[in-house]
C-alpha cells in the first residue's frame, strides 16, 4: 500500500472517505466543507479506535480545525496510545480515620463539583458521580 493511501478496514470511516471523496469531486469551485461532513468525521472520533491524527489524514482535513470541531461538541480528547483505567479508593475510616478526601469533576461545558470528606463519612461516591455526569437532581 503506498504510503499516502489513507484506506482502512473499517466500513465506517471508508464511507465517511467516499462522502468527502464524492464532495470534492462534485464542487465546482472552492467552498467550505458543509457541515454535515464535519459532523461525519466528528462522529468518528467517538468511536474509539479513530484519534484525531487518524480521521484528519484519512479525510484529508487540517488536523487544528478537526481538533477545535471535536472539542466544541464536548467529546474528550484521545491521544493516541493513551490509556485509562480505574483505581480503587479505601476511604475506609479505619484506615486513616482523621483524613481528608477531596474529589473534583468538571465536565466540558466548565460545570464543576467539588466533594470533599473527613473522618467516619460513607457516601455512594459512584451514585454522586453519575448524578453529576447525567445533571440530575
Amino acid at each position: 500500500m503506498p504510503k499516502n493511501d489513507f484506506r482502512t478496514v473499517n466500513p465506517d470511516l471508508e464511507d465517511v472517505q467516499q462522502k468527502f471523496t464524492t464532495w470534492r469531486e462534485e464542487r465546482t469551485r472552492r467552498r467550505p466543507i458543509p457541515e454535515v461532513l464535519w459532523e461525519a468525521a466528528i462522529n468518528l472520533s467517538r468511536a474509539k479506535e479513530y484519534s484525531i491524527n487518524k480521521i484528519s489524514k484519512a479525510l484529508r482535513l487540517n488536523y487544528s480545525d478537526l481538533k477545535r470541531r471535536i472539542s466544541a461538541h464536548g467529546k474528550p480528547i484521545i491521544k493516541d496510545g493513551q490509556n485509562f483505567e480505574f483505581i480503587k479508593l479505601d476511604y475506609s475510616p479505619s484506615v486513616f480515620p482523621s483524613a481528608e478526601c477531596i474529589i473534583e469533576m468538571e465536565d466540558s461545558s466548565g460545570a464543576k463539583m467539588k466533594m470533599c470528606f473527613r473522618g467516619s463519612t460513607d457516601p455512594d461516591l459512584l451514585e454522586l458521580g453519575r448524578s453529576f455526569w447525567n445533571k440530575r437532581p
